[in-house]
Order: structure tokens, then C-alpha cells, then sequence
């Protein structure tokens, strides 16, 4: 795949954040206080979603220069965030005073996707366990979502949808450790399932209706406080869409 720079989205935001006093004025030092570290947060929570909705795909590069102007800011907070997100091995550094993002190779994946197995599956064991039905039927508002568009067909909504209900899942098992290695694996996975869903190939209505079937008997199991069921059911659907996306790439088929 070509090497591109990547359309820069979410100017809005970073935008207001500049007016509230980010940019420096000429003369003066950079800020460093309260105001420059939230600014900061800003930044790297907006390069996050990109990521994360599939905006940018494996090899896309934007420079620092470029991010910056995009956001409308100076390139210090940009720098920052652009630090954190490389030593969650989500971007990596590139010529020119760039970025760009990682292409994962069948080994990294097949690791991730069983870590995949061994934190979400745990995930939904104790969100199970903890038995709080209400938040639980929460989810079904993503699949629900999911269900009104063409999965992957309409790319970034999918991914937006699927990354929450993702997140949701993790959240529900109350652990704040588990939450934070679950949200620092989905940098590094998102956009391989990005470009996976992106490959050329029909709209697969009956996978579709399969993947959301079998997260609403996840769903059902955690409900229900059942956390062995919840542990194999997530387990089952992570490992049925690791199938789905590694077809979409012509990888062999797992062993």
C-alpha cells in the first residue's frame, strides 16, 4: 500500500481548545501549567479516535508540522501526545520528523488476538459477576447501531460503534488495570481491522448478522450473571471474527 498522508479531521475541537489560551504569544515561552497539559490530553485524545475509527490505516504519515497546523496549535502538546501514542507502539516514528502507523504481521496479530482471548473473555467474566443487568443491556445500544448500516461497508461508523461496545465491554468488569491494558491493545489492533474491513470484497450480510447474534447472547450471559458462559461466548466471537478478517486479507486460515 502506498505511503499517504492521511486527511486531518476533528479540527473543531482542537480549535476551541487553541482560543482557550494554547498558543503561545510571540515572545513568550511555551505554557506548561494545568492549561498546557489538558491542551495536551486534547491533542492526543484526538489523535486516539483517529486511530481508533480507522482514519488512519496501516503506512498512513502526516508530519508533526502538519498535525499541528490541522490542529490548530503549537508543536509541543502535539509532540506529547504524539510520544504517548508511540510508546503504546501505536505509531512509530519517520523520516522527516513524521509519523506513520504500524502494519501488523501475522505473528503480532495472532499474539494480539490471544491476548485478545485471555483479557476480554476475563472482561466478560466479571462483568458477568459483578451482576448489574441494567448496565449490561447497555451494549445492545452499539449493536443496535451496528445493525442500521453495512458492516465495514460504512467504515468508520463501524469502527466507531464497535470500538465502544469494545470499550463498554471492558469497562463492565470494574477492574481500572483491565480497562487500561484493553484500551491501549485497541490502539494497536484498530487499524488492521480498519484495513481488513476495507479490503475490496462484497458486503457479507449473513457474517453481519452472525457477529451481532453472538453479541447479543454475550449480552444475555452477562444479564444473566452467568460468567463462564459470558468467558466462552466472547471468546467464540473473538475468534469468529479473527477468522472473518484474516479471509478478508487471504492469510491462511488458522490452525
Amino acid at each position: 500500500m502506498a505511503v499517504r498522508e492521511p486527511a486531518d479531521g476533528g479540527s473543531a475541537g482542537a480549535a476551541s481548545a487553541s482560543r482557550e489560551g494554547s498558543r503561545p504569544r510571540e515572545g513568550h515561552p511555551p505554557a506548561e501549567g494545568p492549561e498546557a497539559r489538558t491542551l495536551a490530553q486534547r491533542v492526543y485524545e484526538t489523535l486516539e479516535k483517529r486511530i481508533l475509527d480507522g482514519e488512519w490505516l496501516p503506512e498512513s504519515k502526516v508530519s508533526l508540522r502538519t498535525l499541528a497546523i490541522s490542529l490548530d496549535t503549537s508543536m509541543q502538546p502535539v509532540r506529547e501526545a504524539v510520544g504517548r501514542l508511540i510508546d503504546a507502539a501505536a505509531l512509530r516514528s519517520a523520516p522527516g520528523k513524521a509519523i506513520r502507523v504500524p502494519r501488523l504481521d501475522r505473528r503480532t496479530a495472532d499474539e494480539i488476538w490471544s491476548l485478545r482471548f485471555l483479557l476480554e473473555g476475563e472482561a466478560a467474566a466479571r462483568f458477568a459477576a459483578r451482576k448489574r443487568p441494567a448496565e449490561a443491556r447497555q451494549l445492545y445500544t452499539y449493536t443496535k447501531a451496528l445493525r442500521a448500516m453495512r458492516f465495514g461497508a460504512d467504515l468508520q461508523p463501524t469502527m466507531r460503534r464497535m470500538m465502544a461496545w469494545n470499550l463498554a465491554l471492558a469497562t463492565g468488569s470494574g477492574s481500572p488495570i483491565l480497562i487500561d491494558i484493553i484500551r491501549r491493545l485497541r490502539l494497536r489492533y484498530a487499524p488492521f481491522v480498519a484495513e481488513a474491513l476495507a479490503e475490496e470484497a462484497p458486503f457479507d450480510l449473513e457474517f453481519h448478522q452472525f457477529t451481532l447474534h453472538m453479541q447479543d447472547e454475550l449480552v444475555m450471559a452477562i444479564e444473566g450473571g452467568d460468567a463462564d458462559a459470558a468467558r466462552h461466548l466472547r471468546g467464540a466471537d473473538l475468534r469468529s471474527f479473527q477468522r472473518y478478517l484474516y479471509a478478508r486479507k487471504s492469510w491462511r486460515p488458522i490452525a
